[in-house]
């Protein structure tokens, strides 16, 4: 018997401690062999091991040896297994995924804060075990909507409520951290975002409630009109830079629109208290958002909060105005504060409030002149931190000599000495500017290299130095044993504790004695000087845009289909159209905006396209100085123009054809926010009050929904939003979109009748409408649905359905909002547009068909009396999920598939069709309505509309393998991904996937492959698409299989060979 199976069976007989057992377990990791035994026989005590989990404490051990601490890691375990009163649950998750396991074990043993809050919400293992929590960052946009619709969401708890949000976020990201699965920047990037989050959540609340109390504060412009006074959070230093450590403070400053004015009641919305100034109202507001973040409750806080970088720091007001701000920089404004405020940008409210500030900002942080007293204040700066230091321990990783300040004040110094003639030096991360350093040949490429490096490991080390207690520390660890454990989670090599040590110092001393040496010799020599001076005459005399101006410099931009006709778009774009006489100075601003215009192309999917969209969009304006001005200003707003008119020809006609909706794109807000369906509803309501009549209100809500379709889908190219959450917002959308057409529609039959019309009535929506899956260019499948008594004819009602119909889908001067397809209702085309719920109830008893049954799976009221909603519902549900489902009805669905392969897909002739096509979209929605179907009346809560909600739920049941549906998740958001592309690539939508190369290298662009050769991405695309539709049909099929072979019981019922399955979803 090996050493390793002697000490698990010694484990599994809960036999005492033998000292030959130590050299055995400290082969594992374990320092303390006696003492931890303890921890082995509780565990082992907690579940019968030896029949149910027989290889665990092997996994157990396997694990243990590569982790930062094994003595600490199974302590904690065992902690943890106490909190659980069915032990069984647990151990059965551990031993079923290995990666669950080493998860666990590597968090308990490399960080003892983020295990107390896993031990304070023992429950969150089950979302850590979930597919894809550990596998992927979360952008702004998912992590808020996780935040709001978290179960359980009420406004009520909101302070504790983001208290544990932030808590169970730090363990995905401390845990992603510890199991080395990213990259530092990655990490902090996700730390920032966290904290942004929590911020704009804090903002959004503490707004609302003053809001509902004092009104909105108002101000007067220069022309004497009412406006909205703004507010905004500024993230400083690391959060400005978007590199947050796991404890560091949350710099910040408020700031707000204007001091002139006062409170005012909203349009609909009755104060409760009392009008007040608007610098009482923003700076109550600055104080309760500071208060939801800072304050320390039993769930502790969620960042500690600095505004000491405000103006005239602790004794300055807690916020300023913009006319206040720019009286104090100006007058009193120092060098560290111009420092400072390189990194600083809007870390919630309002966006265009930021850019008004930093406009502002800009003379005063970048001097035209080389202004190198500045940089000898920021060495004194440096001088005295050292001093400060002198008395003290050495080893401090961020201010001490070689650290990460210096490295910082090093890459500073050249963005205040070269910024006010180089905009691309005003970045706010370090490794970011440091290249934009080495590419404008200010510093050598082996300076870089190194730089970037140290600045890398200093950063890991700070961060994994603060997770392992959650204390704000830059110290290196005193005692041995704590660097060893250190060295571990640097993935330091070495075989012994001393090799462990002694190489972390190597490597830590090797990068502080570079970062030092040359962070003491910037400019300090003449030469030095000489050399900075010549570099900023170089930039001077630069005429890159002229160069790039060419035929030739477009050919050289990877997928661009015809560069001559790019070129003659840019002519145009230069110089005007026939017979006008371009400026010097528009000429100028041209020359420096087409190199940002030639290199966003590079990396967008149909660069040519981006380029005539642009021209063309432009054009339209008939503003093209103006535009070429703002885009010099705002490069920002450029790269998102060309990310646009480059990724969907779709989109880029909507904003063509009504150029005004280009204000949408210039509200960072609008587009970097989350909207909720209230927020949306809110938005479309302030819209119509404008409208007097019928047919002016339904212009508004057309060019609302153009409005909203175009932000979601900016959204989605620049990733603020990923495909799920995208296809949520469509749908949130669409219900608003019919929410307000159902009310109008009452309104006006209600006018035109003698008697006020009976609102029993509601929109069903079906399909993808109905799944909340809706993409762009989708048609909304709905039925209208009344409920009255018998002897009603429901005129009424047709009338309002015709209505509801006509104010959708009729081609108006803004053309039309959605096509609505009513074919789902009883004899589809034939049948009447609109029925009573008592027509339904005996149309499903007596001639509904099998596919009615499935199409009805995905049904759910988006619009409408919600009483007659939830009746109709529940005739629904009776229709639809039954005691015994039928083995002919699973033979004619699975032959309903067979046949809209075949008859509507037509691969053979019409090309490979995501949705209807081998192992498409469809295989994976029949598959989970099929056990819907089966299962959906004994269990209710499979009862989904959503197809990933549907199989997610199928797993959480225990229905379905994880393993299995993990992949079939994959499979299906790979199509969907396909899907959404090929919907919004080109003008006109479609579902088939095209064979000229070019086309196939541009949809993969578009869906993030990388690399530049058509052949390449096309192929890769190609090779995706076989290996996820051969998976997807082979779930479909062993799905399938397993139900023929032993499926639900046989009946007489009649099949359809008549079927419309072209309607199903």
């Amino acid at each position: 018997m090996t050493s390793k199976e002697n000490i698990i069976g010694q484990i599994l007989e809960c036999s005492p401690w033998d000292d030959r057992l130590a050299p055995g377990l400290m082969s594992y990791g374990f320092q303390e062999p006696s003492k931890i035994w303890k921890d082995l026989i509780s565990l082992s005590r907690c579940a019968n091991f030896k029949k149910l989990y027989p290889h665990f404490f092997s996994k157990l051990l396997e694990i243990s040896l590569r982790s930062h601490n094994a003595d600490l890691a199974l302590h904690n375990l065992q902690s943890f297994s106490e909190k659980f009163s069915d032990k069984d649950h647990l151990f059965t998750q551990l031993s079923d995924s290995e990666g669950l396991l080493e998860a666990l074990i590597f968090l308990f043993s490399g960080s003892q804060v983020l295990t107390d809050s896993l031990l304070s919400e023992p429950s969150y293992v089950n979302w850590l075990g979930l597919p894809g929590t550990l596998t992927k960052s979360k952008s702004k946009d998912i992590l808020i909507r996780d935040f709001y619709e978290w179960e359980g969401f009420d406004e009520k708890d909101f302070s504790a409520l983001l208290r544990k949000f932030k808590k169970r976020e730090y363990i995905r990201i401390g845990l992603r951290d510890l199991l080395g699965n990213v990259e530092l920047m990655e990490t902090v990037g996700d730390i920032s975002n966290l904290a942004d989050v929590c911020l704009q959540s804090a903002y959004e609340k503490a707004n609302r409630d003053l809001q509902k109390k004092h009104g909105i504060p108002s101000y007067e412009d220069e022309d004497g009109n009412l406006k909205v006074a703004e507010f905004a959070v500024l993230g400083m230093g690391k959060l400005g830079g978007q590199e947050l450590n796991y404890s560091s403070d949350i710099d910040l400053i408020y700031i707000y629109t204007s001091s002139h004015g006062e409170t005012q009641p909203g349009p609909s919305q009755p104060i409760t208290g009392i009008k007040i100034s608007n610098h009482e109202y923003f700076s109550k507001l600055a104080r309760q958002i500071t208060k939801y973040i800072n304050e320390i409750t039993s769930e502790g806080n969620v960042f500690r909060v600095d505004l000491d970088l405000r103006p005239d720091g602790p004794s300055g007001e807690i916020t300023n105005s913009l006319a206040s701000c720019e009286t104090y920089y100006q007058s009193w404004g120092r060098t560290w504060e111009r420092q400072a405020m390189i990194k600083a940008r809007v870390s919630a409210g309002s966006e265009a409030l930021g850019r008004k500030f930093f406009a502002m900002m800009e003379p005063f942080i970048y001097r035209c002149s080389l202004d190198f007293e500045a940089i000898e204040e920021i060495k004194s700066m440096k001088i005295s931190i050292n001093q400060s230091l002198k008395d003290k321990k050495s080893g401090n990783i961020k201010l001490g000599f070689g650290g990460i300040r210096e490295i910082e004040f090093f890459i500073q110094a050249y963005q205040l000495l070269f910024g006010g003639r180089d905009k691309e030096l005003r970045t706010r991360g370090s490794l970011k500017a440091l290249e934009v350093l080495k590419n404008k040949n200010i510093i050598v490429e082996e300076d870089y290299l190194c730089l970037s490096e140290a600045y890398i490991f200093l950063r890991h080390l700070e961060n994994r130095v603060q997770i392992t207690f959650g204390l704000q520390t830059h110290q290196l660890p005193e005692n041995d044993a704590d660097r060893v454990v250190l060295a571990k989670k640097m993935r330091i090599e070495g075989k012994t504790m001393e090799e462990l040590l002694v190489n972390l110092m190597k490597v830590y001393e090797s990068h502080t004695s570079f970062v030092g040496k040359i962070y003491s010799e910037q400019f300090a020599e003449k030469e030095k000087r000489e050399a900075a001076e010549k570099i900023s005459w170089e930039w001077e005399q630069s005429r890159e845009g002229e160069i790039l101006f060419s035929e030739e410099a477009l050919a050289s931009i990877p997928l661009i289909r015809d560069p001559v006709q790019a070129f003659r778009f840019l002519k145009v774009f230069r110089d005007g159209s026939a017979f006008s006489h371009p400026s010097e100075k528009s000429i100028k601003v041209f020359n420096f905006i087409l190199p940002k215009i030639i290199d966003q192309c590079g990396r967008i999917p149909s660069p040519g396209a981006a380029i005539e969209n642009l021209c063309r969009f432009v054009e339209a304006t008939g503003a093209r100085e103006s535009f070429l001005n703002l885009f010099q200003e705002n490069e920002k707003f450029l790269e998102l123009l060309l990310i646009l008119f480059g990724g969907s020809g779709l989109l880029s006609q909507i904003i063509i054809q009504k150029p005004e909706l280009v204000d949408l794109l210039t509200d960072m807000d609008a587009v970097y926010q989350f909207k909720t369906i209230e927020k949306i509803t809110e938005d479309l309501d302030k819209y119509l009050l404008a409208g007097t009549t019928l047919d002016e209100k339904s212009l508004i809500l057309r060019r609302f929904k153009q409005a909203e379709e175009l932000r979601i889908g900016v959204r989605y190219l620049i990733k603020e939003a990923d495909l799920e959450s995208t296809l949520s917002d469509l749908s949130n959308l669409a219900d608003v979109f019919l929410q307000a057409v159902f009310k109008l529609a009452c309104e006006e039959v209600s006018q035109k009748s003698d008697d006020p019309v009976a609102k029993k009535f509601c929109i069903v929506g079906m399909g993808k409408l109905g799944g909340r899956e809706l993409n762009f260019g989708s048609d909304l499948d709905v039925i209208f649905v009344y409920d009255e008594p018998e002897e009603n004819d429901g005129t009424h009602y047709s009338a309002i359905s015709q209505l509801i119909y006509k104010l959708t889908s009729e081609m108006t001067s803004a053309g039309y909002a959605y096509k609505i397809d009513t074919d789902l209702r009883p004899e589809g085309g034939a049948g009447v547009l609109v029925m009573s719920i008592r027509g339904y109830q005996h149309y499903f008893k007596t001639r509904a068909r099998i596919w009615e049954q499935q199409a009805m799976v995905r049904s759910r009221v988006v619009a409408g009396n919600q009483e007659v909603g939830e009746k109709f519902m529940e005739r629904v549900h009776d229709f639809v999920f039954k005691d015994d489902f039928e083995y002919s009805a699973l033979i004619e669905i699975s032959r309903m598939r067979e046949r809209m392969e075949l008859e509507l897909a037509q691969e053979k002739t019409k090309g490979k069709n995501v949705k209807l096509g081998f192992g498409g979209i469809a295989d994976i929605e029949f598959a989970m309505q099929i056990l819907q179907l089966i299962h959906g009346k004994k269990n209710p809560r499979l009862r989904k509309t959503n197809t990933m909600s549907a199989l997610d739920m199928f797993v959480a049941q225990g229905m379905i393998d994880r393993s299995k549906a993990s992949q079939a998740k994959e499979n299906y958001l790979f199509l969907r991904r396909l899907e959404c592309a090929l919907r919004i690539i080109r003008e006109t939508p479609t579902n088939n996937l095209t064979k000229e190369v070019r086309d196939l290298a541009q949809l993969a662009r578009l869906m993030s492959y990388t690399g530049n050769e058509e052949d390449k991405l096309a192929n890769a695309l190609l090779e995706d698409y076989e290996k996820h539709t051969v998976q997807m049909r082979e779930y479909y099929r062993e799905t399938i299989g397993q139900l023929l072979r032993t499926g639900p019981r046989s009946s007489s019922a009649e099949g359809n060979k008549n079927m419309p399955i072209d309607t199903i979803n």
